[in-house]
């Protein structure tokens, strides 16, 4: 079942969003994990996170983020990060969960969907391009602050 994560879904998730930190190698602290993850189950207008609960287990999520862009025209939403638990992995859990998250943020009212992956990981691109997610040339840059 996919549905709207929640604050009693709190301990599962950092276990997931540790879980996902290391394996991509940004080693997040824990209490950074948490200050990011509350809001998002507290009902803010920034975002949300939907789950993937199976047998009563949340074994996967999709974290998105809303914003606006003039090039959009109006309300963005970004899908931060999707993580599957790897015993659930390649059993079309992430397809199903990133179309519910789809059809999730057309009903918030936005226009358009971001993504980032990385350059190391070509099976999430043909994933994402099967879905109907293009490769753009736009480089992102950040800075901390």
């Amino acid at each position: 079942m996919i549905r709207e994560g929640k604050e009693s879904d709190f301990d599962a998730l950092i276990k997931l969003l540790a879980d996902f930190s290391s394996e991509a190698g940004t080693s997040v602290p824990t209490n950074h994990l948490k200050n990011a993850l509350l809001p998002l189950l507290e009902g803010t207008e920034l975002g949300e996170i939907l789950v993937l609960d199976l047998e009563e287990e949340i074994v996967g999520y999709l974290a998105i983020g809303y914003g606006w862009g003039i090039e959009s025209g109006g309300k963005e939403a970004l899908f931060d990060e999707i993580f599957i638990r790897s015993d659930y992995r390649n059993q079309g859990h992430g397809k199903t969960l990133i179309r519910r998250a789809l059809a999730h943020v057309k009903n918030q009212g936005a226009k358009t969907v971001f993504l980032e992956t990385e350059a190391s990981n070509p099976d999430s691109r043909e994933l994402y391009q099967a879905l109907g997610f293009e490769v753009e040339d736009s480089i992102w840059m950040r800075v901390q602050i």
